[in-house]
């Protein structure tokens, strides 16, 4: 969702005279003007952070080994490890922001054989168009080094440094959000919102983009519930 389609949104919202309110959201949210956005108009969320944000994969780092494996950490209805750290969303940030996060066995071992696969299956396509002239996916050069040579693919060579890390990080995960609190109430919360897809359907917001004004209010009287947790 972009910042104009968030500021429609919360503009209906506001119509409706809700002030103290949260968002739950989804990855496909996360960017900092929609944070901006937010915090302009005082509005606390819990988020799930880009798979991709190099920011988070370095949190990641510096504190994998430190929660994994500790009982204090653990999160028993998910099967989920999680730790909270305060940092800053991003370099011009001036409001302090909670990253929760996460380690799950399970998730790690099929993240890991997912990506194995896949680029077991890019070499092979790649073997097969030796020699040829063919202009491989943006993907593709994320985890190898293409060699072209008068618009003819001639050879590949893995970015070592790419794939481990991204081996490394299986499993993990990240939500991020405006107040505080605990690693296993943002999952708690988090996860509360497949519950509100399954009675409305694919909005992927805490309050819900409204199809009609009259499903809005609807939506806004019993999830406005939730806002109290924030």
């Amino acid at each position: 969702m972009d910042v104009s389609q968030l500021k429609y949104m919360l503009e209906k919202i506001r119509g409706y005279g809700y002030k103290k309110i949260g968002f739950i959201l989804d990855r496909g949210y996360f960017s900092k003007a929609n944070i901006q956005f937010m915090d302009s108009c005082d509005y606390d969320f819990v988020m799930m952070v880009k798979g991709r944000a190099s920011f988070v994969h370095g949190l990641i780092m510096e504190h994998m080994g430190e929660f994994e494996s500790k009982r204090a950490c653990s999160i028993k209805a998910y099967q989920t490890y999680g730790m909270t750290v305060k940092a800053k969303l991003y370099a011009d940030d001036d409001t302090d922001r909670y990253f929760h996060i996460y380690y799950k066995a399970k998730k790690q071992a099929s993240e890991r054989a997912r990506l194995e696969a896949d680029l077991d299956r890019m070499e092979a396509e790649m073997d097969k168009i030796k020699g040829r002239e063919y202009k491989l996916p943006k993907r593709y050069e994320h985890y190898f080094k293409l060699t072209y040579h008068k618009d003819k693919f001639y050879g590949y060579e893995e970015r070592e440094d790419v794939i481990e890390r991204e081996l490394q990080l299986c499993g993990y995960f990240a939500i991020v959000t405006s107040e505080k609190m605990t690693a296993s109430e943002a999952l708690n919360l988090y996860k509360s919102h497949d519950i509100s897809e399954k009675l409305f359907g694919s909005d992927k917001t805490f309050l819900g983009i409204a199809h009609s004004e009259s499903q809005a209010a609807r939506r806004l009287k019993l999830r406005s519930s939730f806002s109290s947790l924030l």
